[in-house]
């Protein structure tokens, strides 16, 4: 009925699925337990042209290049995320202080209450119950989140030992890896025929270039968020601009949360002070930003990876709608390295 080329096709297709799937779950399954390893070996493999260079230009050891690289790199990772901490920690703790308070509140509840049973008077028993089901789940929601965003900072502080010794664990196998990276490398490569040889280099670099292209085009997307959201709400004129741009920046790289956390909850506290155009303007500048969002997305993860923009959309809406995150990395490099084992002509 087929033919004989498209069914050994297709079962080339399906093995490489099957293995594919068991490598990408078994990875993430054990990556908790390796994670200042993987960390380590990417932060080396990035520093392999630094490297290079103090070797070859300077005359430096190996060993030595390599203590440089490594330092530097973790000298300018301290740097840059202790000002963004910094720098969030002073504009939040403002924030809090001049946020409305418990009085400003209640007040405004006060102040529309009759509006409310004027309003509840004229609406079914049913409708009634049902808000106030909605409303007492959403309160019980808020009650959980708070609780659970204080268990967290505790389990933080309680965990800072722990942090500490993945940082050094990070530091020292960043340093051994930096090092021995070529001879690593070659090992790894002798295991192959020569014509394996090649194809595995190809592969490697075909993987290494889309795996930062991937990288560079989501650090532009939530760029792009980080910069709407500075310049929106410093025209607008909301107070501390930058940290919540920083916020929603970080918030950005997580699908389920994502930036309707910061700006709601912005817009929540300009409607109790009765600010209510500001309110407006944020929940506007809210859609713009996603509607922007969406639009770029597809555009510049397909034009990066050499994909069609269906199929990145279809993989990020189907991957988010099945397993979340993980699910939107897994069919986006479905697709990735299906098309780099096509390219080497593994296919």
């Amino acid at each position: 009925m087929f033919d004989k080329v498209f069914l050994t096709k297709i079962k080339y297709i399906a093995i490489f699925v099957v293995i594919y799937t068991i490598i990408f779950f078994l990875f993430f399954s054990i990556l908790p337990y390796i994670f200042p390893f993987v960390l380590a070996l990417i932060i080396a493999y990035l520093t392999k042209p630094l490297t290079r260079f103090l070797i070859k230009r300077l005359r430096l050891s190996r060993s030595l290049s390599s203590l440089i690289s490594t330092l530097l790199v973790f000298i300018i990772l301290f740097v840059i995320i202790s000002s963004i901490i910094f720098k969030v920690t002073v504009e939040a703790k403002q924030l809090i202080s001049s946020a409305p308070n418990l009085d400003v509140i209640r007040k405004f509840f006060e102040n529309n209450i009759d509006k409310l049973r004027v309003y509840y008077s004229q609406i079914d028993a049913s409708i009634i119950q049902k808000m106030q089901e909605q409303i007492s789940s959403l309160v019980t929601k808020t009650y959980d989140i708070i609780v659970n965003i204080i268990t967290r900072l505790f389990s933080l502080a309680i965990g800072l030992p722990v942090l500490f010794m993945i940082i050094f664990i990070t530091f020292i196998a960043t340093y051994f890896f930096t090092r021995d990276i070529s001879d690593m490398e070659d090992k790894f490569l002798s295991a192959f025929s020569s014509s394996g040889r090649e194809k595995v280099r190809r592969i490697w670099f075909e993987s290494s270039k889309m795996f930062g292209n991937y990288i560079r085009s989501y650090s532009l997307i939530i760029f792009l968020t980080f910069l709407e959201t500075l310049i929106g709400f410093s025209l607008i004129g909301v107070k501390y601009s930058l940290m919540l741009s920083i916020l929603c920046a970080m918030l950005d790289i997580l699908p389920v949360l994502g930036i309707g956390a910061v700006y709601f909850s912005l817009a929540i506290i300009y409607i109790v002070a009765q600010n209510y155009a500001t309110a407006v303007f944020i929940i506007l500048l809210y859609i713009a930003v996603t509607v922007i969002r969406q639009i770029v997305e597809p555009k510049l993860v397909s034009s990066s990876l050499g994909l069609h923009p269906v199929a990145v959309l279809a993989a990020i809406y189907i991957g988010i709608k099945a397993y979340g995150f993980i699910g939107m990395i897994y069919l986006i490099f479905l697709m990735v390295f299906y098309n780099i084992l096509k390219k080497v002509k593994i296919f």
